[in-house]
């Protein structure tokens, strides 16, 4: 048994969720008042190390009224900080790790009140994160990048519905929405995207979009 997980992000109409240099704030208010509300909805939010430590987000809910999900951080190697925002006190933070992570780094974040779990194999397995999660009683995720926790989640397929903004902004290069080793051809996915809705934005200059993704398998 798993969450459901959604998968959000907001993105260049080439694709990017960040340009080269990291900057990524691409949503106008209006749709930064969307996501919040989606934070809001559900029980957990899960990020990648490389996310964290450039945007070094709070992955609270401040836009809308709603109380702050479970912090999740997936990093194998422990390499952020450990004067991250998202290590403050206002919601619970969980790090899912290998043995890979410094033995010091590990105790120094439990001490602030990070839980910390440790994976017997040299990767973090996303399904296993998910599975703990759920035995924690959480059961809706929100995925927020980057690229490559984006590609690990959707390649096994654990994403159950994609909700997409596009900006009107071109950068021609930076972080994809999806980071990973890449398919041939679309029939080599092994997964397809149902389009659900399509939506203008208040704003009039964003489209968000949203998808099922149903499993070929």
């Amino acid at each position: 048994m798993r969450p459901y997980v959604y998968l959000a992000a907001a993105t260049t109409l080439d694709g990017r969720i960040a340009s080269a240099t990291g900057y990524s704030r691409l949503s106008c208010p209006i749709d930064l008042r969307r996501l919040h509300e989606l934070r809001a909805s559900v029980d957990a939010v899960i990020v990648g190390a490389n996310t964290a430590i450039v945007d070094n987000p709070r992955l609270t809910v401040r836009y809308v009224e709603g109380r702050n999900p479970m912090r999740v951080l997936i990093d194998g190697a422990l390499k952020v900080p450990t004067s991250l925002r998202m290590f403050d006190s206002s919601a619970p933070t969980l790090i899912f790790t290998t043995a890979k992570a410094p033995a010091e780094k590990i105790a120094e974040l439990r001490a602030k009140g990070v839980e910390v779990y440790v994976a017997d194999g040299e990767k973090v397995d996303p399904a296993w994160v998910l599975s703990t999660l759920y035995q924690r009683g959480v059961r809706k995720v929100l995925l927020e990048g980057g690229g490559r926790t984006n590609w690990e989640f959707l390649h096994r397929c654990l994403v159950d519905e994609v909700v997409l903004t596009i900006t009107p902004y071109i950068f021609g290069r930076g972080v994809s929405l999806v980071e990973g080793e890449g398919y041939p051809t679309k029939e080599d996915m092994p997964y397809s995207l149902v389009l659900q809705s399509v939506k203008t934005c208040e704003c009039g200059q964003e489209v968000v979009l949203t998808y099922r993704v149903q499993c070929k398998k």
